[in-house]
């Protein structure tokens, strides 16, 4: 909980909530499945190539999609779907926008971090436009070696870190999700599988993402 609470006193404007509070359940479950600590380990390990600065995304890497814990994950949570494995690493501390999936998102933290959340029912839709206001973000502190289920109705996009160092997490997804598209992108369609609207301050928009985020871009302040 000191993690926590630091990081608590250092963004008192915003109200971050542990990941076992009841302001969670809307959101997701916290999974408990052996044989997760092995695969986070792997992503510490095996996640390097990275500048200071900047946050990438492996959908799949095929050596971690080999641990045991993959096929359990596709069976008891995505009946028996093929599902992809990858890592998510970097140096992010901003909102940037949100994506949901239509499907559930298995999210093991490697690394302590940030996960900043919102709903699909609250995006606002008028004369083919789209909006979500980020005033409605909510936080949640997550330890690492957590693994959690997010489900399908939960806006999110890359973790924060917490501190000076990157965050690693483990993502997994049914196959195919994150991967380019076979037609042009369509509104909010950005990736298959992958809906998304970009802050306007965000990479994604620069990259011509659909804007649809109103407000500011929320950004977590670090422990040093």
């Amino acid at each position: 909980m000191n993690q926590l609470n630091t990081l608590r006193e250092l963004n008192p404007d915003k109200h971050i909530s542990s990941i076992g509070d009841q302001a969670f359940s809307p959101f997701g479950r916290v999974l408990n499945i052996s044989g997760t600590g092995s695969m986070l380990d792997f992503s510490l390990q095996n996640f390097v190539d990275i500048e200071v600065g900047n946050t990438s995304y492996v959908a799949s890497d095929l050596e971690m999609e080999k641990f045991p814990v993959i096929a359990e994950i596709s069976r008891s949570l995505f009946g028996e779907v093929a599902v992809q494995a990858g890592c998510c690493f970097g140096f992010n501390t901003k909102m940037n926008g949100m994506e949901y999936h239509k499907s559930s998102e298995v999210l093991g933290a490697a690394t302590d971090m940030v996960l900043m959340f919102g709903q699909v029912q609250d995006i606002e839709t008028q004369d083919g436009i789209y909006n979500w206001d980020s005033s409605l973000v909510k936080y949640f502190f997550l330890p690492a070696g957590t693994v959690v289920e997010l489900y399908s109705t939960t806006l999110h996009l890359a973790p924060s870190r917490v501190s000076p160092d990157p965050f690693y997490a483990v993502i997994i997804l049914p196959k195919g999700t994150n991967t380019p598209l076979e037609t042009e992108p369509n509104e909010l369609l950005w990736m298959k599988n992958k809906w998304l609207m970009a802050h306007t301050d965000s990479p994604a928009a620069a990259k011509g993402a659909y804007v649809g985020i109103s407000g500011s871009n929320p950004e977590i302040k670090l422990i040093s």
